[in-house]
C-alpha cells in the first residue's frame, strides 16, 4: 500500500476518533442537567405541616423541598433558609398548625432536565437562587443546586453570565457578542470541541434576545393584552449559531376575537418591530427572508398558526421545504410554554399523517447538495475569481448533514431540534448503527470547526462574514480528515436515500 493510502487510512480512524480531533473544554457548555441532577426530590404538599417536613428534611440530609399539588407540578420551594427564617426566628417551631404553604416561596424558577449547565448557571445568577427544581412534562422530575455546579470550579461562563447580568444598554449587549468571536477564536485554535462553541454561542445569544425582548416589554405603558409566546428558528432552535446569525423569531398570541385585532395585533406588531430594531443593533441583522415578528405572516393567533401549519401540509408549493425547517427547527424564546407547545404538537400530529412530504424534503435538498469531492477525491472549489480555490464551508459541507438528520428523523417521528441530538435519537430508534453515528458527529464536528475558523479568520482578517476557506492551505493531516469529513456525510445522505427508497406512499 503507498503512503498516500495509508495515510487516508489513517485519517479516516482519526475521524472515528473524537478523543483524537479534539478535546474537553474546560467547561462543557452543551452538557444538559439531566447527567447532573438529583433524581430523588423530596416533594410534599402545600397542606403539610412544618415540623414534619423539617425532620424529614433533616432525616435526610437535603436542604430544600419541593412543594407539589396533585398532578405533581411544582408550586412552591422550602429550602433551609427558609425554615431559619420563617419559623425558627419566629420561635415557630414548634407550631404544630403551621402549613407548609405558610412559609414557602410559591411559582419557583424551574429549568428542565434538558437545559445545560450554563442554563442554570445563569439562573442562579439571575435569580439569586441556589436551588433549581427540573420539570419534564409539568412534572417533578429532579432537582439541581448551586453547591453541585460549582464544584466544577470554572470561571468563564461565570464571566460571561456576569457580564449578561451587568448589561444596561444594546451597547453592552453588542460589547458582549463582538467579545465572542476572539473567544470562539481562541477556542477552536486550542482544538476544543467545536459542538460546544456553537452551544455557547448560540446560548449568550439566546439570553441576549431573551433580555433585550423583556426590556423592549418593561417599555410598553400597559401590559400585553392577551398571552403570548415568542420563539426562534432556524440556527437558533437548533441551538447551532455560528458567529453571526441573523434574526429569526416568530410570535404566537393567544385567540382573540377579531374585535379586538387593532389593539392586540398592534401590541405585538410594535414590539416585536421594537425587539427587531434593537437586535440589529446589537449585530443580529435583519432575516433576508424576513422571518421577523413585525412580519404578519410569522405573527398570528394560535389557530391561525395551526391552520398554516395545516396549510402547509395540504398545499404543497415552492416554500414548503422553507417552511417545514422553519416549523420543526425552532424553540420558544419567551412568553407561554403551553401556546408553543400546542402549536409543535399539531405540527407533529400532521407529520405522522403525511410522510409523502418528507420525501419531498428530501428529493429537493438530495437534488440541490452535494459533498464538494471530485471522482479521485480531490476539493471541488470555486472558479469565480473572488473565491478561487475555495469552498463554501457551510453552503457545500454544514447544510448537508444538518439537513440530512433533520429529514431522516422527521421521518422517524423524532422531536430533537439540534443535529447531534437528532443523530443520537435515531441510534436509540435502531435507525443509526452506533458506530455510523459516532462516524457522522465527528464528520459534524470537524466541518463544524472548518466553517466557524473560516469565518472568524475572514472576519479579523478581512471584515467578511462569509464561510469560504481555501483547503489547500490546511496541513496535509488536515486536508485528509476533512476529505473524509466529507465522505462520511455523503454516506449519510446515501444512507437517507435507501430509507427513502423504501418508502411507500
Amino acid at each position: 500500500m503507498t503512503a498516500r493510502g495509508n495515510r487516508k487510512s489513517d485519517s479516516e480512524g482519526e475521524l472515528r476518533n473524537n478523543s483524537v480531533l479534539y478535546r474537553i473544554s474546560s467547561f462543557q457548555y452543551s452538557e444538559t442537567l439531566e447527567n447532573m441532577m438529583d433524581r430523588d426530590v423530596y416533594s410534599c404538599s402545600a397542606g403539610d405541616n412544618v415540623k414534619l417536613v423539617a425532620k424529614e428534611m433533616t432525616l435526610r440530609g437535603i436542604s430544600s423541598v419541593i412543594v407539589t399539588d396533585a398532578h405533581g407540578k411544582p408550586v412552591g420551594i422550602v429550602t433551609e433558609r427558609d425554615m431559619v427564617r420563617k419559623v425558627v426566628a419566629e420561635g415557630d417551631i414548634c407550631d404544630i398548625s403551621k402549613e407548609i404553604s405558610d412559609i414557602m416561596t410559591p411559582s419557583p424558577i424551574c429549568l428542565s432536565p434538558a437545559d445545560t449547565l450554563f442554563d442554570a448557571l445563569y439562573a442562579f445568577s439571575r435569580h439569586n437562587i441556589k436551588h433549581l427544581p427540573l420539570v419534564r412534562e409539568g412534572k417533578i422530575a429532579g432537582i439541581i443546586t448551586l453547591r453541585q455546579i460549582m464544584k466544577l470550579r470554572h470561571s468563564e461562563p461565570l464571566v460571561i453570565i456576569g457580564e449578561l447580568d451587568q448589561a444596561s444598554s444594546l451597547g453592552d449587549y453588542k460589547k458582549i457578542k463582538e467579545g465572542l468571536v476572539p473567544l470562539a477564536q481562541e477556542k477552536l485554535s486550542s482544538r476544543q470541541d467545536p459542538v460546544d462553541v456553537v452551544t455557547m454561542l448560540s446560548l449568550v445569544n439566546f439570553d441576549i434576545h431573551k433580555c433585550v425582548l423583556k426590556e423592549v416589554l418593561e417599555r410598553q405603558k400597559t401590559p400585553p393584552p392577551v398571552d403570548f409566546s415568542f420563539f426562534v428558528t432556524g440556527s437558533h432552535g437548533r441551538r447551532e449559531n455560528l458567529l453571526f446569525p441573523d434574526q429569526d423569531f416568530c410570535v404566537i398570541m393567544e385567540d382573540y376575537p377579531d374585535s379586538r385585532h387593532e389593539e392586540v395585533d398592534g401590541y405585538f406588531q410594535w414590539v416585536s418591530k421594537e425587539l427587531s430594531t434593537a437586535l440589529n443593533k446589537v449585530g443580529f441583522v435583519y432575516c433576508p427572508g424576513e422571518v421577523m415578528g413585525q412580519n404578519p405572516q410569522w405573527r398570528k393567533r394560535i389557530s391561525e398558526w395551526k391552520n398554516f401549519v395545516s396549510e402547509v401540509f395540504t398545499k404543497q408549493g415552492p416554500f414548503t421545504v422553507r417552511y417545514m425547517t422553519l416549523i420543526f427547527d425552532s424553540a420558544p424564546l419567551y412568553g407561554s410554554r403551553s401556546l408553543f407547545q400546542k402549536y409543535i404538537d399539531h405540527a407533529y400530529s400532521l407529520l405522522a399523517k403525511n410522510h409523502n412530504i418528507i420525501r419531498q424534503m428530501h428529493d429537493e435538498e438530495e437534488g440541490m447538495h452535494k459533498v464538494p469531492l471530485g471522482l479521485f477525491q480531490t476539493f471541488i472549489t470555486e472558479s469565480n475569481k473572488d473565491h478561487k480555490r475555495q469552498i463554501d464551508m457551510k453552503k457545500s459541507g454544514l447544510i448537508f448533514l444538518i439537513e440530512s438528520a433533520r429529514v431522516l428523523a422527521l421521518k422517524h417521528g423524532i422531536r430533537e431540534t439540534s443535529t447531534l441530538k437528532r443523530l443520537k435519537a435515531l441510534v436509540e430508534e435502531g435507525v443509526i448503527h452506533r458506530d455510523d453515528s459516532e462516524y457522522f458527529e465527528n464528520a459534524y464536528r470537524v466541518i463544524l470547526h472548518h466553517t466557524l475558523m473560516a469565518q472568524a479568520d475572514n472576519f479579523l482578517n478581512r471584515g467578511t462574514e462569509d464561510y469560504y476557506l481555501n483547503p489547500y492551505e490546511l496541513s496535509g493531516r488536515s486536508q485528509e480528515i476533512l476529505k473524509q469529513a466529507f465522505k462520511a456525510i455523503s454516506k449519510l445522505q446515501d444512507l437517507v436515500g435507501s430509507e427513502f427508497g423504501e418508502l411507500i406512499l
